[in-house]
Formats: structure tokens, C-alpha cells, sequence
């Protein structure tokens, strides 16, 4: 093919170079010593804090005998940050029915001393299945996020200055009635019958 392609010098010289190869078997061990590069590659243990969450211990939480009871909850895994709307509560309402307790998807209520629910805003994602749930008109309230500045305790609030507290929270479901009918739902749970409300709106039919 070279001396079709090229002249005879190619030839000569592809020939040359062939005839110059030698192999040479390499066994296990042999070659350059030298590494030509290196990696740092940290067990599970040391990537831990950027890729485990870790769970809650086992067997945690309980205050005991009639201290009520407070779940367990992980210290870094939070959810509220995105929370748009909050449950604000009416202890003075509320029939303990345990319901909110027991359908919360992020197990936010904490059992109080009288048996009453208060809900953990640290744990608290906004969703509204409280508000869903609860059989007794108004005793939980969904409010938007921007009439609160932080995570206090309602039930501690409620417990220190209950008049006040539930002035409180007629401002609060004030706020709530006038952001429903000024603005709408702009994102996440307001009120019961919402969604159905809204399949009708845009012809959906609910068991799509």
C-alpha cells in the first residue's frame, strides 16, 4: 500500500520501522514507579454533613407521665423555610379530637400538659391538612407567612396572656379573610374546598 501511495524511501523506511518494534511482556509490578496522580477520596463518615441527613433516635421525645409529649424531630432538616401559610390555633375551641395530631405529614403537633396541640413552627411545612381536617369551625386558621417574624410557640403565648392571645388571633384570621379576598391563592392551601373550587374554575374534573 505505501509503495502504491508513496516512493520507495517511504517504503524503505516503513519497513526499517517495523523491523526496529520489539515487544516486551510486562508482568504485574513492573513499569514506571512513579503515580502520576492522586485523588483524596473521603469514606462515607467524612462527606457525612453534606450527604446524610441523619434520623431521629430511637425512642426520643417523650416529657413523661403528664408532661405531655413532644416527637422527636431532626435538628438540620427543616422544611419551614419554604412555608408560605401557617396554622394559627384556637386552644379555647379546641375539642382534642387528635386529628391535626395524627394526619400532620411532618408529625409537627406537640401534645401539651391539658392534652391541647401545638404546633411546632420549626417542623411546620404549611401544607393546611391541619386546617383540613379539623372538625370545629375556625379552630385552625391557615395565615400567610408574611404576618409572622418567628417560630414562637402559639400554646405558650396562649398560656401566658390568653386575652391577648386571642386578640391576636382575630387579627390573624382578619388577615387571612382580607388576603383571600384581595389577593386570591397565589401558592400552596387556603381554604377547605379550595381545590374543588379551583377543578371547576378551569374545568378539571376532580378525578383527573
Amino acid at each position: 500500500t505505501i509503495r502504491e501511495q508513496w516512493d520507495e524511501l517511504k517504503e524503505t523506511s516503513a519497513n526499517r520501522a517495523y523491523d526496529r518494534v520489539q515487544s516486551i511482556p510486562v508482568e504485574p509490578g513492573q513499569g514506571n514507579p512513579e503515580e502520576p496522580f492522586s485523588f483524596d477520596m473521603p469514606g462515607w463518615e467524612t462527606m457525612e454533613e453534606a450527604l446524610v441527613v441523619r434520623p431521629v433516635s430511637v425512642g426520643g421525645g417523650f416529657r413523661g407521665g403528664e408532661g405531655g409529649f413532644q416527637p422527636e424531630r431532626n435538628e438540620v432538616f427543616k422544611k419551614w423555610s419554604t412555608r408560605t401559610m401557617r396554622p394559627v390555633i384556637n386552644f379555647e375551641t379546641c375539642t382534642k379530637c387528635t386529628l391535626c395530631w395524627l394526619q400532620c405529614p411532618d408529625t409537627c403537633f406537640d401534645v401539651t400538659p391539658e392534652g391541647l396541640y401545638d404546633s411546632d413552627m420549626e417542623s411546620c411545612c404549611g401544607c393546611g391538612v391541619c386546617e383540613d381536617v379539623c372538625p370545629v369551625p375556625e379552630c385552625i386558621t391557615m395565615v400567610h407567612e408574611s404576618n409572622f417574624n418567628d417560630n414562637s410557640s402559639q400554646h405558650d403565648h396562649w398560656k401566658r396572656d390568653r386575652d391577648g392571645y386571642m386578640a391576636w388571633l382575630e387579627e390573624m384570621r382578619a388577615a387571612s379573610t382580607t388576603e383571600k379576598a384581595d389577593v386570591g391563592r397565589t401558592h400552596g392551601f387556603y381554604e377547605v374546598g379550595q381545590y374543588e373550587k379551583e377543578f371547576e374554575q378551569t374545568g378539571v374534573a376532580g378525578d383527573d
